[in-house]
């Protein structure tokens, strides 16, 4: 019996409302094969975000909540990972990475667990089961920060960016984070010709994560996408892209 013959079946419902779930955390353990380290986190806000729309397949990202970023709770710290349910018992929610990214690297390496009291999540534990690593994330106390996780869609932010670049935002900002993007684009170029389509997309995602009206970066996205078939996030590119040529 292989690993995935333990899914639940995709009928099954958590008892957590995992539409779009978001839980907000300022301390965390990193645990390395059974024992933690000894690093003080606290103060480090994280937020994990699960999405779901059949409670049969789970998006899981987290973002850094402690730094500024042009686009508001854009500031992705792990990219999404694709995750299914695995078990649930009164105490905690498993979910596990199945199938690959799109250069074909395993979600499997991937877990999380959302540990419950009264269907209401107090901790949640990050799996990198490759790597041995567990890192314990605490509920924060202060969830003031909460709305940070972004509420809006990808192209949501993107509009929003656009209109604080066109009306509210000083040249000199508008120049530094244009000079950080191309960088990241000039690197993302670099990548692709050397046919590494995984630090190729890295850099170009990064640089449209900084300035996401880059245009040569949504191109150059376009183009690694259509390459490597990711068509759910070239469809995402050709909107904006379109949008920009208006």
């Amino acid at each position: 019996m292989g690993l995935f013959d333990f899914f639940k079946s995709d009928t099954d419902k958590p008892s957590v409302d995992l539409t779009d779930f978001k839980f907000l955390s300022d301390d965390h353990t990193r645990i390395e094969n059974g024992r933690p380290t000894s690093a003080n986190n606290k103060g480090a806000y994280r937020g994990i975000r699960v999405k779901t729309s059949d409670n049969a397949t789970f998006s899981v990202t987290m973002y850094n909540m402690n730094e500024n970023h042009p686009v508001w709770g854009d500031n992705i710290q792990m990219a999404e990972k694709r995750m299914k349910l695995i078990e649930e018992n009164s105490q905690k929610i498993i979910l596990r990475g199945f199938g690959t990214d799109a250069m074909g690297a395993p979600f499997a390496d991937y877990g999380l667990t959302l540990h419950k009291a009264n269907n209401i999540v107090n901790k949640v534990i990050l799996h990198m089961h490759d790597r041995k690593i567990d890192i314990v994330y605490e509920k924060a106390e202060n969830e003031k920060q909460t709305e940070n996780v972004s509420q809006y869609s990808d192209f949501d932010n993107f509009l929003n960016f656009i209109q604080k670049w066109n009306s509210s935002m000083p040249m000199k900002d508008k120049m530094s984070i244009a000079i950080k993007s191309d960088k990241l684009n000039n690197k993302g170029a670099v990548a692709y010709n050397e046919d590494d389509y995984e630090n190729a997309i890295n850099y170009f995602e990064q640089a449209i994560r900084m300035m996401p009206n880059n245009d040569d970066a949504l191109t150059n996205l376009r183009i690694c996408y259509k390459a490597t078939r990711d068509y759910d996030k070239l469809n995402d590119v050709l909107k904006k892209i379109d949008y920009l040529n208006k």
